[in-house]
């Protein structure tokens, strides 16, 4: 079993059968935001290998939940529109303060790491009042903009990739961008240790760092442990 952030969703979904003939077993996914993956386990919930933002990873092993951690990469937050809208020039923060207010609905996830920061960015802003948001409770806030229910979409880049019937915008400008770093972790309660060890491995091998860069994510370069 696989419990991983919505983040490293296409990743695995994309390398999946190859990572199945690699291990020589069958992969069970299961994706949810990170605050959402803690609070199952907190309840019991069951995962050979965690894939997690690296914050709540190291917290995991702080409290000895998890064993070997490996990161994988990390990601941007970006901006989308349905396919074939215009697309909002966002190149600076004005422009991007611009296109916020004006829009007739930005959507963004309740809880997952893009979420909070946008509420927050939208406070350092000066603008939290003046843009219409839509919160999305689960799942790709891609979805929602790919219905129609939202103008402009906003999250990481790699869960906005995947997401069919969106374009992406681009990233916010870079005084206001905030990376977010992903890593994978075994659990201490693992039922198969040593597929979930050589599905770590294979998370940062050709095939997964490719799948990476095709989906808005940057590999983790550092081999340490």
């Amino acid at each position: 079993m696989v419990s991983s952030s919505l983040a490293l969703k296409g990743v695995l979904e994309k390398s999946r059968d190859a990572f199945e003939s690699a291990i020589g077993a069958r992969l069970e996914l299961r994706f949810d935001a990170t605050q959402a993956i803690l609070a199952q386990l907190k309840t019991g919930t069951e995962a050979d290998l965690l894939v997690l933002t690296a914050e709540a990873m190291e917290a995991l092993r702080a409290s000895g939940k998890v064993t070997q951690v490996r990161p994988l990469g990390s990601s941007g937050v970006g901006l989308a529109v349905r396919t074939g809208a215009p697309k909002p020039e966002i190149a600076s923060v004005e422009a991007l303060k611009r296109a916020l207010v004006s829009a007739r609905s930005v959507a963004h996830s309740k809880v997952g790491a893009s979420g909070i920061y946008f509420v927050e960015l939208l406070a350092r802003l000066g603008i939290a009042g003046r843009v219409r948001r839509v919160v999305v409770e689960k799942g790709p806030v891609g979805l929602v903009v790919a219905a129609g229910d939202a103008e402009i979409g906003v999250q990481q880049l790699c869960e906005l990739a995947p997401v069919p019937g969106i374009e992406i915008v681009g990233p916010l400008p870079e005084p206001v961008q905030r990376l977010t770093h992903f890593s994978a972790g075994i659990a201490a309660s693992a039922a198969n240790p040593e597929c979930a060890l050589a599905l770590m491995e294979l998370l940062r091998s050709d095939v997964a760092r490719s799948a990476m860069l095709e989906g808005g994510m940057q590999p983790a370069t550092s081999a340490a442990p």
